[in-house]
């Protein structure tokens, strides 16, 4: 599985929302908007820059391995979002993301232990860290790739649960409807009681002293 796969799935994915989705080459150039010489950092060798709506994107393969490992690869797609951001408009930035594929996935034939013990550490991490922008990673199954992706996708901004959702007709929507009052009776007041006193508390919230003086005798003519 590599990036390329990743980038065309995004953009479908984007596409079947009705949203704007095309790449973006000037995300991925090794210099800042207006300047003409490059920069001397260190930069991912295969990145590729996405529009997805108003959502600007990264997106680039990352091998699973330690946590050193994966922070080195981090360090250098921080440098090309923080070039990238200066080809992004201003409203746009702080919706900024890079996506990676992994291209070492675990088989489960093989087990996880060729990967190296800490990666499930190191994948928790990296996408923890929200320093310049979120990280999200696509661990692909080969054996179910799109069941896989379907359940990368549910963690992004591309995520449209209520699309799947069942509609509802004539659905209560105020589910606190009597609420006092049962609460009053499930701690021992008896219903009539309860109901005065929710009645008590609206017609005489501006009289404290009126109020217990009410609420006691509301308790006592029970």
């Amino acid at each position: 599985m590599n990036a390329e796969i990743l980038r065309d799935k995004l953009l479908d994915s984007a596409s079947s929302l009705g949203w704007p989705a095309a790449p973006v080459p000037e995300f991925t150039r090794a210099r800042f908007r207006g300047r003409e010489d490059e920069s001397g950092v260190a930069l991912p060798k295969e990145v590729y820059g996405l529009r997805l709506g108003d959502y600007p994107v990264l997106v680039a393969p990352i091998l699973l391995g330690t946590v050193d490992e994966m922070q080195t690869a981090l360090r250098q797609l921080h440098s090309q979002m923080v070039m990238a951001r200066s080809y992004m408009r201003a409203e746009e930035v702080i919706n900024a993301h890079i996506m990676l594929c992994a291209v070492n996935p675990p088989s489960a034939e093989a087990g996880d232990e060729p990967l190296g013990g800490d990666w499930r550490g190191a994948v928790d991490l990296a996408q923890r860290d929200e320093t310049v922008c979120r990280k999200i990673i696509w661990i692909p199954d080969a054996n179910a790739v799109d069941a896989s992706y379907a359940r990368f996708l549910g963690r992004t901004f591309l995520a449209m649960p209520w699309h799947a959702a069942h509609q509802v007709l004539n659905a209560p929507l105020d589910q606190n409807e009597n609420l006092v009052e049962r609460t009053l009776v499930a701690h021992g007041l008896a219903g009539k009681a309860a109901a005065k006193w929710a009645r008590l508390a609206d017609e005489l919230e501006d009289d404290p002293d009126a109020l217990v003086a009410a609420l006691v005798s509301a308790m006592e003519e029970e």
